[in-house]
């Protein structure tokens, strides 16, 4: 087994999602059971080319890689998006 852990955050519903749907519970703990790779480069990853413009900079930026680590329940919610809105051609999943 690897040391690796999720690398997403903890996303808890608020009381009152009129003012504040969701807040940040802080970085998971949990054990890594997946590796997401997303090409960002303006087509592949569905962005439609905004991941390649830097808003604080106003620059274009290079194509770029994206590397997630996910624990087995944000795996889930994963295959839950990738279901609901398809398979992106620049994203590749590798189990751990």
């Amino acid at each position: 087994m690897s040391d690796l852990t999720c690398a997403e955050r903890l996303v808890i519903p608020t009381f009152n999602a009129e003012f504040v749907p969701e807040e940040d519970g802080g970085p998971c703990t949990e054990p890594a059971v997946a590796r997401l790779v997303i090409e960002h480069d303006g087509e592949k990853c569905g962005d439609g080319g905004l991941c390649l413009f830097d808003p604080e900079e106003g620059l274009e930026l290079d194509p770029w890689r994206q590397v997630r680590l996910l624990c087995a329940n944000h795996l889930h919610e994963h295959e839950a998006a990738v279901a609901e809105r398809g398979e992106l051609v620049g994203e590749t999943l590798t189990r751990l």
